[in-house]
């Protein structure tokens, strides 16, 4: 018995119009910004209806301890003031996608929808890899990207901010004047990110001078907190650090508003896991790799918003194409005392002296081993 079979070439082929899009982490520094300047990045829109290419952000230091006694005069013994100050200038970013009218009708799913969807994505993820890019920037103003500096550029910044900086699990493996040399003492097996490294950097912060304010303070249980950003192989091996009763603990504050998804807290630390947090590779004992930890107080981060992202739309070759942008007229920088007194000093608490300018503000930088699963 003959059978009809279909024909080949006359076999339709269903195209379903929808789409799936690529995961990505949503921006997890934004529950951190505001215009007020108790928060880690702090935003300033006040030039959004002025003329002018960036906004300062200004920093007063404590007066230096001791007073005048009995009948010594005050005249001629007052104090200067510590008067500082940082830039953020804005650019215009941008990104767009053009569209043919014939593409448009042959697609099987709706590019422009998805064109919308992709740039939303885009500028979202903007900001965050503009965070994290800045937070690592070196130099003595703080304004070189780490990616691109030279080796002087990052012991300029090793050397101002020694006691803002720590490599792996201990403060002996500081080498003055040079960053490389200390990256090279941190290892694979002792240099891992753990509870005690929490604690360490907390330590740091808290003797950094001028001093490094926390970013949350709960007056009624005398609560400070800090917030540090780090990557997943990090948070591996900090979670594997802690007991079962220390994992319970450290998310039992999580309906805090300061709390985000897979937060942990330790010692007054909100630790945060970052998807996109770099690796340095190679740059450690042994070829170990590792990566950075950044520990944010108040203001290590100002972001001068001129305008936020938009997007726009342009028809052109008769309406043929047409054009999705996104803009927006914004810049960050990493704050600092980069503007002021460039002979002042302040006292360390191990009694040695250091300048003031080219200090980060709010900010303890640590590197620890990255080791991979």
């Amino acid at each position: 018995m003959a059978e009809t079979r279909a024909t080949e070439g006359l076999i339709p082929t269903i195209w379903d119009d929808q789409f799936s899009v690529e995961f990505y982490q949503t921006n997890p520094f934004a529950a951190y910004a505001g215009t007020g300047t108790t928060n880690p990045i702090v935003m300033k829109e006040d030039f959004a209806s002025k003329q002018g290419n960036g906004i300062t952000f200004e920093f007063i230091t404590n007066l230096q301890k001791g007073a005048i006694k009995g009948r010594q005069p005050l005249r001629g013994h007052e104090d200067k003031l510590g008067e500082y100050g940082d830039k953020v200038n804005w650019d215009l970013r941008k990104k767009g996608i053009s569209l043919h009218e014939l593409d448009v009708d042959l697609a099987a799913i709706d590019l422009r929808k998805a064109s919308k969807g992709a740039l939303k994505t885009w500028a979202d993820e903007d900001i965050k890899f503009e965070v994290i890019d800045r937070l690592q920037d070196v130099g003595q103003n703080l304004d070189v990207a780490y990616s691109e500096a030279s080796a002087a550029d990052k012991n300029t910044w090793h050397t101002n901010n020694k006691d803002r900086v720590l490599y792996g699990n201990s403060l002996s493996n500081y080498v003055t004047a040079n960053h490389a040399a200390s990256l090279a003492n941190v290892s694979a097996s002792t240099g891992k990110f753990t509870k005690e490294s929490v604690s360490l950097m907390k330590r740091v912060a808290l003797s950094a001078r001028p001093r490094i304010t926390p970013t949350s303070i709960s007056e009624s249980e005398n609560r400070r907190f800090f917030i540090c950003f780090v990557n997943s192989l990090m948070m591996r091996d900090f979670v594997a650090s802690m007991n079962e009763s220390e994992r319970q603990q450290s998310v039992a504050r999580r309906s805090e508003g300061m709390f985000l998804g897979g937060d942990r807290e330790w010692d007054g630390v909100v630790v945060h896991e970052v998807d996109d947090m770099p690796i340095l590779p190679g740059v450690g004992n042994a070829g170990a790799n590792l990566a950075p930890a950044l520990m944010l107080g108040q203001e290590a981060l100002g972001w001068g918003i001129k305008s936020r992202y938009n997007s726009r739309e342009q028809k052109d070759d008769y309406g043929q194409v047409t054009g999705l942008g996104m803009f927006g007229k914004w810049g960050m920088k990493k704050l600092g005392y980069t503007i002021g007194d460039a002979g002042r000093t302040v006292e360390l608490t191990d009694g040695t002296l250091t300048n003031v300018v080219g200090k980060q503000r709010g900010l303890v930088t640590g590197y620890f081993a990255a080791t991979g699963d």
